[in-house]
């Protein structure tokens, strides 16, 4: 691993463990505050002091490298880097206290194309991490994609748009089709856990639209350097992306069936 990967690693590994204690320390004292963006899009005072602190680390070390954050938008900075973060990911989940949320950070020097991803599911202590071309761990350990190749025996992600409830009809039109031809279905409110979850051979597939870049670019390192495969269905844009993801091995009937 070249140097420059290693200490931009170093630096998204840590503050990602920092941030997620700082949101269980502000969950466990009952002092979030919680507002609404657009409707079903929640922000509490646990994300933006999450995104700050991640911000005050990455400056510490690369203090004119550009920023990505959810709540804070964009800080430039020079080409030489960006960093897309997104400081709680499954704020919905963090607010009713269900334990599937997750710190996302990711470093990129081409847009949408993420050389570095951390993803830390922070209640249960699990770091997901990869660097391209040095493949994708668990707590400092490999992992693959599954090795699942017959659609009717995969389990894939299928979540509702649930912040464009006028966009229902078509997606669950896509979600019966995909529903009728494999195992079975899941949704657990965390792209970056969902994509994580694919790389660890844990899940097989994954359709969802409304997306953020900032929700899916540590999970998409992730994934790829696992072996997995992301796509996106239309133009992918900073605040519009709608995906396929799968092991590989069941992507061309995945992608398909969603269309």
């Amino acid at each position: 691993m070249s140097e420059v990967l290693q200490a931009h690693l170093a630096v998204a590994v840590d503050a990602a463990r920092k941030a997620g204690a700082l949101a269980v320390s502000l969950a466990e004292k009952g002092n979030l505050l919680i507002s609404e963006k657009h409707v079903n899009d929640f922000v509490t005072n646990a994300d933006k002091a999450c995104e700050d602190l991640i911000i005050r680390a990455i400056k510490e070390t690369f203090p004119d490298e550009e920023i990505f954050g959810e709540e804070s938008g964009t800080h430039h900075g020079t080409l030489a880097g960006r960093w897309v973060i997104d400081p709680i990911d499954g704020t919905t989940n963090y607010m009713h206290g269900i334990p599937d949320w997750t710190i996302s950070i990711a470093w990129e020097t081409e847009p949408f194309d993420p050389l570095i991803g951390v993803v830390y599911v922070v209640r249960q202590d699990e770091l997901f991490t990869a660097v391209r071309g040095e493949g994708a761990h668990l707590n400092g350990k490999p992992i693959s994609v599954s090795r699942t190749v017959d659609p009717s025996k995969s389990v894939i992600v299928c979540v509702p748009p649930h912040r464009y409830h006028e966009a229902a009809d078509a997606y669950f039109h896509a979600e019966q089709r995909i529903f009728s031809a494999c195992s079975d279905i899941r949704s657990f409110g965390s792209c970056a856990l969902e994509l994580a979850y694919i790389a660890a051979g844990r899940l097989d597939g994954y359709f969802e639209r409304f997306l953020c870049y900032y929700d899916l670019a540590a999970g998409w390192a992730i994934l790829r350097e696992a072996g997995g495969v992301l796509q996106f269905l239309g133009e992918r844009e900073a605040l519009r992306c709608d995906l396929v993801a799968s092991n590989g091995k069941i992507q061309e009937w995945l992608w398909e069936t969603a269309q």
